[in-house]
């Protein structure tokens, strides 16, 4: 969107009609609660729209989208935590149980352990694992729609990787 451009009535339901479902799943898959997601979506459209006559995006239009999303779950997750988060020791037992073997997994199970693993990260290392898991977006990709380094995607992306290695280990194989 260039500097001088407004937003008006007709671009900003184009851009809602255009990136308001890629937006809703990117939302849902960070609060996993189907109603906030439209909420937040909804909010960040309603910010636009109210900051319009002084919105300058000097980025790109999908990148800006993603960061306002991202950030607006970030501050969800954040006052649902402080309010809500049970400490993981609650929690332990019943997510992650006892080592199977492969071929007796129950998947709904892990299914829902690697769920309650994700939704335990802090909250920017869920959003930036989400981007790259979930909607398989690329490091740089996500880096620039966060505007963060590449750098920190990764070490993130690390940081994620060690703590669901650790909760999920009950459902890995044995080192031998």
């Amino acid at each position: 969107m260039e500097e001088s451009e407004e937003i008006s009535l007709n671009n900003i339901e184009g851009i809602f009609k255009a990136h308001h479902k890629m937006l809703c799943k990117v939302a849902y898959a960070i609060v996993r609660d189907k109603s906030a997601a439209e909420d937040i979506v909804q909010d960040v459209f309603l910010t636009i729209w109210k900051k319009r006559k002084e919105l300058i995006i000097d980025s790109n239009l999908k990148g800006y989208l993603y960061r306002a999303v991202s950030n607006s779950c970030l501050n969800h997750l954040q006052s649902y935590h402080k309010r809500n988060i049970k400490p993981f020791e609650e929690f332990k037992d019943s997510a992650l149980g006892s080592y199977v073997p492969h071929d007796t997994i129950d998947y709904d199970r892990l299914d829902s352990a690697i769920q309650k693993a994700i939704d335990r990260l802090p909250p920017r290392c869920k959003v930036i694992f989400v981007l790259s898991r979930v909607e398989g977006l690329k490091h740089q990709q996500i880096a620039d729609a966060l505007n963060v380094s590449v750098k920190t995607v990764e070490n993130q992306m690390g940081i994620a990787l060690v703590k669901l290695r650790e909760e999920l280990k009950s459902f890995l194989p044995k080192q031998k």
